[in-house]
């Protein structure tokens, strides 16, 4: 019964997003009425009946019979996770007829050849987003921490090296992008290692290196000047050596609580939000340690390992922050979510007649809070899918200094208005729960430039040519047709394969698997997913959805789904076999 509840619960959540993702995106607005909310809901649990029940079938397809003469070798064998260290290398480090190592050789190369004819396209790189900011930085040595001061360093050194042995920055910041490029195939090749040293069968193996060559956005990411592949890369490695410590669950520290630090230390230079989902880690852990049953001294361990990482990170931000005399940059940012509410809400009841739909309900004081908050009335610059329009006419002045008369503004607006906040929500974080969003895809583009599609590739030359970065292609013809398939969203024009490149799905996924090991009972592999819903929530908060904020998750999905179900796998593959045989 526990189980059904909890995919009927999944299913039923999935069902309620996608109803009101549509209804908003057709409508506009929805109107919370009792009826609307009840229909929805009862829809909603409807639909997840339907999951419950075809999840159910499908694992009595595949679960073991009641009887068998035993499950597979690679069970038997402890690749289901259980406490045995490394599993003998005999098994798992020469599944396949190959080691480990070799293992991840392959998947390595195979990586390159396949990125590589990407970043000959783009070299030096897609110097795009936020590059323009760093280098001006780095240009007048005025720093902020805004964007992490760890990757603009990174940034000015390739810049600085590049000058120095080939008088030529351009080519220093190729020699980064290249760095960042083999760095990135390395970490994944190692997963791949990692998992075939624990016995994972060679179809999932295989299916996580397809992955790695084909995901289409692997390759753009790979060239992008960007802190988020950095970010991506530490968080990973996280991921795995935390999963790695649950498995073996030694009681003394080894070499991956070592990179579990390291790695945790690493994503909080990279991502200022990274803090955010280790704190969310360190709730957890702690409170694993305080009401869990079992391991208490393998889950202590680990919060003190997480607690010493945030510490340190926190130490080496601020080290960052004096040596460079950085300023604090601007906080707004975290404000996203706020300002998309109290912006609709000001359309749609502040009585200030920029919408038809305005019933001018809203009490004098909060609209000149509002008013305050929301300079030269920048409410009507509002849009639902990005908060930057009216955030750039924000004055945080009010929040910082006038903190309690905002939060009883908010608060009371809140509870006014109810349906309007949860619309605001919505709508800016359709593309992470809505699969038939396609706001994602254009929120950036504006009709004039290229190169603002869900995968941006636009340079601002302009300012970035006289800091001596410029466009060097070695191969125009790929880059055209690159160019082509990001600026018009290509992926999102193929049939049935479309969903599984969305940013919704990535969301469904994770949480089906959450749904899948808390109906097992297996609370203990929960505790990776920590830290993926704690920079979920950070995600929620922000200012729109892109491809560069999900992509830590994007990569880390096919690991930890093979970590979790390790053992299932192991068993479905065991039953084709027998029937095979049997047949």
């Amino acid at each position: 019964m526990r189980k059904r509840l909890l995919y009927a619960f999944a299913g039923g959540l999935f069902f309620f997003f996608q109803i009101t993702g549509h209804d908003l995106a057709v409508q506009g607005n929805l109107d919370w009425t009792v009826q609307y909310t009840l229909f929805t809901l009862l829809c909603s649990a409807a639909g997840g009946v339907c999951v419950a029940m075809a999840t159910q079938y499908v694992q009595r397809l595949i679960a073991p019979r009641s009887g068998a003469s035993g499950d597979t070798p690679a069970v038997k064998n402890g690749a289901s996770g259980d406490a045995s260290g490394e599993n003998t290398r005999g098994t798992a480090g020469r599944s396949g007829g190959l080691r480990s190592w070799q293992a991840g050789l392959i998947s390595f190369v195979l990586l390159l050849l396949c990125w590589l004819p990407c970043y000959l396209a783009y070299y030096p790189g897609i110097c795009a987003y936020d590059v323009t900011i760093q280098t001006g930085q780095i240009v007048s040595g005025s720093y902020n921490d805004h964007h992490p001061i760890a990757h603009t360093l990174l940034l000015s050194g390739s810049m600085r090296l590049g000058q120095a042995l080939f008088g030529d920055v351009n080519t220093g910041i190729g020699l980064l992008v290249f760095v960042q490029l083999v760095l990135l195939a390395g970490v994944f090749a190692w997963g791949v290692a990692l998992l075939h040293r624990r016995g994972v069968g060679r179809p999932a193996l295989i299916g996580l290196q397809v992955f790695g060559m084909v995901y289409p956005f692997h390759m753009y990411m790979s060239v992008s000047v960007i802190k988020d592949v950095w970010f991506s890369m530490w968080f990973l490695l996280q991921v795995l050596a935390m999963s790695e410590v649950l498995r073996r669950r030694n009681r003394k520290p080894d070499r991956y609580d070592l990179l579990f630090f390291v790695s945790s230390v690493g994503m909080q230079l990279f991502r200022n939000n990274g803090r955010y989902a280790l704190l969310v880690l360190l709730v957890g852990l702690a409170a694993a340690v305080l009401f869990g049953k079992g391991h208490r001294r393998l889950w202590g361990k680990l919060c003190v390992n997480a607690l010493l990482a945030f510490v340190v990170g926190s130490l080496c931000l601020t080290g960052l922050f004096r040596v460079t005399h950085a300023k604090q940059g601007d906080r707004r940012e975290m404000l996203s979510m706020p300002i998309q509410q109290l912006a609709r809400c000001m359309l749609y009841h502040g009585g200030v007649g920029v919408l038809e739909a305005d019933d001018g309900t809203m009490g004098a004081q909060d609209r000149a809070l509002i008013a305050d908050f929301l300079l030269d009335e920048g409410y009507q610059y509002y849009r639902p899918e990005i908060s930057d329009p009216v955030k750039s006419h924000t004055n945080t002045y009010v929040v910082r200094y006038r903190a309690g008369e905002f939060a009883r503004t908010y608060l009371r607006l809140l509870g006014s208005y109810p349906g309007d906040f949860v619309n605001a929500a919505l709508a800016v974080n359709a593309g992470y729960l809505y699969l038939g969003d396609t706001s994602h895809a254009t929120v950036n583009q504006n009709g004039v430039d290229a190169g603002l599609g869900y995968v941006q590739t636009r340079w601002v030359e302009a300012e970035l040519n006289p800091r001596g970065i410029y466009k060097d292609s070695k191969w125009e013809s790929l880059h055209a047709l690159l160019e082509r398939l990001a600026d018009e969203n290509a992926y999102l024009k193929i049939p049935v394969l479309r969903y599984l490149c969305v940013p919704a799905i990535i969301l469904w996924l994770y949480l089906a698997l959450l749904a899948k090991l808390l109906a097992d009972g297996q609370y203990a592999k929960c505790l990776p997913l920590l830290l993926v819903f704690g920079y979920y929530l950070t995600l929620f908060l922000g200012p729109v959805v892109q491809l560069r904020y999900l992509y830590p998750l994007i990569l880390a999905l096919p690991f930890l789904a093979v970590c979790s179900l390790e053992k299932q796998m192991q068993i479905v593959i065991y039953k084709s076999k027998k029937r095979r045989n049997h047949d």
